[in-house]
């Protein structure tokens, strides 16, 4: 498979920036965050793991080298090494708490050579006074074989997955804004057969995603929580509260989601008071990551929804203050439902009453047919109730009257019911 060449564009706190002596030492450097998607392509977990140690020990030159020609080139060319070496490189190369990270290590006296290298030494400096607390950018230039698929993480889709990732070096960008627009990286590469490669810039968000009122029931959070308070300010309240190595990933209304130094992700409720604290509360539960999916709406079907809740929760006299989201929803569906609920009931109650009617006018009709079929019968009325109505009314057609003649044709009381079994027609009434 070919080899792709990509620079990926990140920034470090210049917080993080100290020295010993004259040796100056830039931490936790991002490269790249697990299960990360940039320019529709993957970065799983495992190949970022894999990949880290080929980053230690690489150079960290001055912005990307280049050759005589313009043409970028490996940061161990001796062509970038007479150019673009600042005496500095790259150390402690890890992967640890879903990210890869590594430290930049600068010899200030090898850097104060060249004229980068004083830039960059008073970068430094001022970072560490405090002077320039400004963002300083890196970018990782690494080869990787693209592999095709498709798919979705952290809620963007990818097409293609990133694997065999070798990392070249680690370029600090001081000529550059770092802001890893498509004018700074677009060029070529020289590789190792002497073609051409194309660059692939792209940019790594390390922040958290502020993940607070997105979607309706978003929306609906937003009605309760503390607007005093900006997501920075929660961001730093809830840093200053992890473990060593661990970050924030995700931040909601009530809760957030961090990964420790394991990679594992861990969710925690937290509290932002009307004064300004913010504090985790409660254990920490760890969870995994799945991906859902929604159906897609408008703005303007979403407005309406909202419209729509509102308004008959307070047409129905329904207090939504200091419910949460599930309650409020609960209270909505609740009040849908009512409308349906009583009038099913109605119904019921209906169908039960026309049932107890239709029985007795049954049992009133049957108590005359077997009073009637009981005169004349060696049947009593109480063997007729027995028999189903439509029996009764079977044998009351039956049943012939009594006419006067001779004894020889005139039919004896009861001779009707001749041959009947009072048990079989029990029996056949079952039926």
């Amino acid at each position: 498979m070919a080899t792709k060449r990509v620079h990926i564009v990140s920034a470090v706190n210049a917080a993080n920036v100290s020295k010993t002596g004259n040796t100056y030492t830039i931490r936790d450097v991002c490269g790249a965050v697990d299960d990360i998607v940039m320019n529709r392509r993957l970065y799983p977990a495992d190949q970022l793991a894999a990949g880290v140690k080929t980053l230690e020990g690489k150079p960290a030159p001055a912005g990307h080298p280049k050759n005589s020609k313009g043409q970028h080139i490996s940061a161990a060319n001796g062509e970038a090494l007479a150019t673009a070496w600042i005496g500095a490189y790259c150390s402690n190369a890890r992967h640890e708490g879903g990210r890869t990270l590594t430290d930049v290590v600068v010899n200030g006296d090898m850097a104060q050579a060249t004229e980068q290298g004083k830039k960059l030494v008073e970068r430094l400096d001022a970072a560490i006074a405090g002077t320039n607390a400004d963002p300083i950018h890196v970018s990782t230039g690494l080869n990787l074989v693209e592999v095709v698929a498709n798919g979705e993480s952290r809620g963007k889709k990818y097409t293609s997955i990133a694997t065999n990732l070798q990392y070249d070096h680690l370029a600090i960008l001081l000529d550059e804004t770092g802001a890893g627009t498509p004018e700074q990286g677009v060029g070529m590469f020289l590789n190792s057969e002497g073609g051409e490669d194309e660059i692939e810039t792209i940019s790594v968000n390390n922040d958290p995603e502020d993940r607070r009122y997105q979607g309706l029931l978003g929306w609906m959070r937003s009605l309760f929580a503390n607007k005093d308070l900006s997501f920075d300010q929660i961001y730093d309240g809830l840093r200053a509260g992890l473990p060593q190595n661990a970050w924030i990933r995700e931040v909601f209304t009530s809760y957030a989601i961090w990964t420790d130094e394991g990679g594992k992700l861990w969710r925690q409720d937290y509290h932002a008071s009307e004064s300004g604290s913010v504090a985790w509360v409660g254990q920490p539960v760890e969870v995994v990551r799945q991906v859902s999916y929604e159906p897609v709406t408008n703005h303007q079907e979403v407005d309406i929804v909202k419209e729509q809740i509102i308004a008959a929760l307070n047409a129905a006299g329904i207090k939504t203050e200091g419910l949460d989201d599930t309650q409020v929803l609960a209270a909505y569906n609740a009040l849908v439902k009512k409308p349906g609920d009583e009038k099913l009931a109605a119904a019921n109650s209906r169908i039960a009453e026309l049932e107890a009617a239709q029985t007795a006018a049954e049992n009133a009709e049957r108590d005359v047919l077997a009073t009637e079929l009981a005169v004349n019968s060696s049947l009593t009325v109480e063997d007729f109730k027995l028999m189903p109505l439509a029996r009764l009314k079977e044998l009351k057609a039956k049943a012939a009257p009594v006419s006067v003649g001779n004894s020889q044709s005139q039919k004896q009381p009861g001779d009707e019911f001749k041959g009947y079994s009072i048990n079989s027609l029990i029996d056949e009434g079952a039926k």
